[in-house]
């Protein structure tokens, strides 16, 4: 039995099997979801997956004509959610400490500038072949104003620009980041407080705090879910999930944070740097 749930834990479920399959996805929908360079999906047949709390803060999204994802309505964490056709249902990989490696990358033509794909598993362009799931299309993004990196959520109810630079880019490892992101990791970029102005939807913005945390909140939108920067005024600076945007910042990730944290499933398969909790200013 593998246990996982939400950030704030109002949503929880159990695993009764190994999953039959695991993928890193870097489609740009799952990028916007989970606020990351890739979300790590589980396939069970639909009876191994079972919801034990919760199930009336779960909010639908159809991102696709042959996918609805699920969310957390309080915190925003992806949760699992069954196919269209019900014969398998997913869970994100990254609201559990334990459970198997990830078998392959898929959709890695999608891949965002700012992430370079390294280790030895398996590319995929799209499916696997042998999965016999459908192929899915992304349309360019047309060019945006110079000067400017835009950034938007799954539904589109959420535009945010990026006026300055940004800067300390780093993969958290931390559990909270895990639980929010429903990921291995998130991918988060600092930013002046002035620097990123959200110019549609900032009405579908939707915060949560955890309780015993000093700052740790986690925004999205309320509508998709998908992870949006977080604005603190008071210290003067942004917080910038990288999955979110739509042209390329011009940054690569600097190293890892929090890797004593790390699910225990993850390999981290680069050279970047490492550091047990806190990176360095």
């Amino acid at each position: 039995m593998n246990k996982g749930r939400c950030l704030c834990g109002s949503v929880t479920w159990e695993l009764d099997a190994e999953p039959y399959q695991a993928f890193n996805c870097h489609c740009r929908m799952c990028r916007k979801a989970h606020g990351g360079p890739f979300g790590t999906y589980w396939f069970f047949t639909a009876d191994q997956i079972r919801v034990t709390g919760g199930a009336d803060n779960i909010v639908p999204y159809r991102s696709s004509s042959f996918l609805q994802r699920q969310f957390c309505g309080v915190c925003g964490s992806v949760v699992p959610y069954p196919s269209d056709a019900g014969d398998h249902a997913v869970a994100p990989g990254g609201c559990h400490d334990r459970g198997r490696k990830s078998d392959c990358n898929i959709f890695v033509t999608h891949n965002a500038p700012w992430y370079e794909i390294t280790g030895d598993l398996p590319r995929h362009d799209d499916y696997p072949a042998y999965t016999g799931y459908p192929r899915v299309e992304e349309e360019p993004m047309p060019e945006g104003p110079e000067g400017i990196v835009r950034g938007s959520c799954l539904c589109g109810a959420i535009e945010v620009h990026l006026d300055a630079p940004l800067t300390w880019v780093y993969n958290c490892h931390c559990r909270r980041c895990r639980l929010a992101r429903a990921a291995p990791f998130a991918t988060d970029g600092i930013a002046p407080s002035d620097g990123v102005r959200f110019v549609r939807g900032e009405t579908h913005l939707k915060r949560y705090k955890v309780p015993d945390a000093l700052h740790f909140t986690q925004v999205f939108c309320e509508v998709c879910g998908s992870k949006m920067p977080r604005v603190d005024s008071a210290r003067g600076f942004a917080i910038v999930p990288l999955g979110i945007l739509d042209d390329d910042p011009g940054v690569k990730v600097q190293g890892h944070m929090f890797v004593d944290y790390k699910a225990h499933w993850y390999e981290i398969p680069d050279d970047l740097p490492r550091y047990p909790e806190y990176a360095p200013d």
